[in-house]
């Protein structure tokens, strides 16, 4: 196996305020060995704390120069994307190289490439071949498929293999990212099966792994988009999950951690897409990017907001006649719109969990119209009781009582059924469907109320 040693994680230890002043005095002064011995005592993460609340020249002269270079490495790795990219130019090759060496290949991978190609090209050149080979390899894959976020450094042995020499082969595989599973492969390297740790060890010495293994293996494929590997350990509870290339053999594994942080990335692309921002886009994004991502759902609201007005004007004479009714606007429309904000949460975070399938058009609107009638009928008795006793007419009770029933039905049933259409038709759900939603949901309640006016107090 792969001698190339790993960044071990150190302890975490309890929250307390961070040394940053001190770890800048100590800097200041080149004491390298105090540094050392202050940020050991630290986890990864704070140590990456520590660096965010210093200057630039700061962060390089500490990476570029710490004596401990699995540290540094932690360090290093521990930092977001962009603080890296902005590092990379300040620190040598030479120390990059190091610290890249110390990695697990998936880990390089990220780091690496987040570069420039002319300095990928420069740290592929001075890499190990065989690592240099393996990390071009999975660069090759999309980062956001099973190819992109496996490691290579994985235990696997043939099913010719006896449990003692298992054993004896375990304990010497200190490279591999976890040993919680031992993957069985079979001469040409398929993936055969599979044996926990505890069958491995009850089990008798002299028998094979051929006759001990799970032959019924959840895999995927080097191509498999990283929200379905994320819904399969989540449903199942794997801490790794193998990769397997077209012909079967066994390629790496995912692992959970990795999962972990698609998780993340994809609740916060999910939240971000459901108010019509680009996942690409925070606080430090430029000016005339944010107003480009954000520009056509806006003109969304803006043609729904004209269409409103279009409606409003459509009913003049209504309004002209009863002008009470536009007292009740922003109740009406504001409970429709809640009512599918509620709904298009419950359907999106359902889609991107596995726990809502698409093809289910029927029971979702029988479900959301159960849901959004009786929520309609509650606050309805309520709207309308206050019309009544507030202005003394029964009449307008029923028209705006009525009127808040059906838009938070509809509104339900829209909120629930939309993400499922899009999906279905390989549109992203929470891309489409929030300004959408939102828009179509107060043009639908406006004619709905005004409607039902025109028909009861004024026919």
């Amino acid at each position: 196996m792969d001698e190339t040693p790993t960044v071990q994680p150190r302890e975490v230890v309890p929250h307390r305020a961070l040394p940053v002043e001190a770890t800048r005095r100590l800097l200041r002064r080149e004491a390298y060995s105090n540094l050392v011995r202050l940020l050991a005592k630290l986890h990864g993460s704070e140590c990456a704390e520590i660096l965010h609340n210093m200057t630039l020249s700061e962060q390089s002269k500490l990476l570029e120069r710490l004596p401990d270079m699995a540290l540094a490495t932690t360090m290093f790795t521990y930092l977001d994307a962009e603080t890296r990219a902005a590092l990379v130019p300040h620190l040598s090759t030479a120390r990059l190289v190091t610290m890249v060496k110390l990695l697990p290949p998936d880990d390089a991978t990220d780091i690496l490439g987040e570069m420039p190609p002319e300095r990928l090209a420069e740290m592929l050149h001075q890499l190990p071949e065989a690592l240099a080979a393996q990390i071009d390899r999975l660069l090759s894959y999309d980062p956001r498929t099973a190819g992109g976020l496996m490691t290579t450094h994985y235990f696997s042995l043939e099913d010719t293999c006896t449990i003692s020499e298992a054993l004896q082969q375990l304990r010497r595989a200190g490279q591999a990212e976890t040993v919680f599973y031992v993957y069985v492969v079979d001469s040409e390297h398929r993936l055969a099966g599979v044996v926990s740790l505890r069958q491995l060890v009850m089990a008798d010495p002299e028998s094979r792994l051929r006759g001990l293994m799970e032959t019924e293996v959840i895999r995927v494929s080097l191509d498999e988009p990283q929200e379905d590997i994320a819904r399969l350990i989540t449903r199942f509870d794997f801490l790794a999950l193998p990769v397997v290339d077209g012909q079967g053999r066994m390629m790496g594994i995912v692992t959970v951690d990795d999962i972990i942080d698609v998780i993340g990335e994809e609740a916060t692309e999910d939240i971000l897409r459901l108010a019509g921002v680009h996942p690409d886009e925070m606080l430090d994004s430029s000016s005339r990017r944010t107003i480009r991502h954000r520009l056509p759902w806006l003109f969304v609201s803006w043609l729904g907001g004209l269409l409103a007005s279009y409606v409003i004007n459509a009913y003049e004479v209504t309004l002209q006649s009863l002008v009470v009714l536009a007292v009740f606007f922003p109740v009406i429309i504001g409970m429709g719109g809640n009512a599918a904000t509620q709904s298009l949460a419950v359907a999106v975070r359902g889609l991107a969990t596995g726990s809502v399938d698409p093809s289910r058009f029927l029971h979702a609107l029988l479900r959301e119209g159960r849901v959004g009638l009786s929520l309609g009928v509650i606050y309805g008795v309520l709207l309308g009781a206050v019309a009544f006793v507030w202005q003394g007419t029964p009449m307008l009770g029923l028209v705006v009582g009525s009127a808040i029933c059906a838009s938070m039905t509809v509104a339900a049933v829209l909120g629930g059924l939309l993400p499922l259409a899009f999906a279905r038709i390989g549109i992203d759900p929470a891309v489409a469907s929030g300004p959408f939603l939102t828009t179509a949901i107060d043009i639908i309640g406006l004619v709905m109320y005004l409607f039902a006016a025109q028909f009861f107090l004024l026919a």
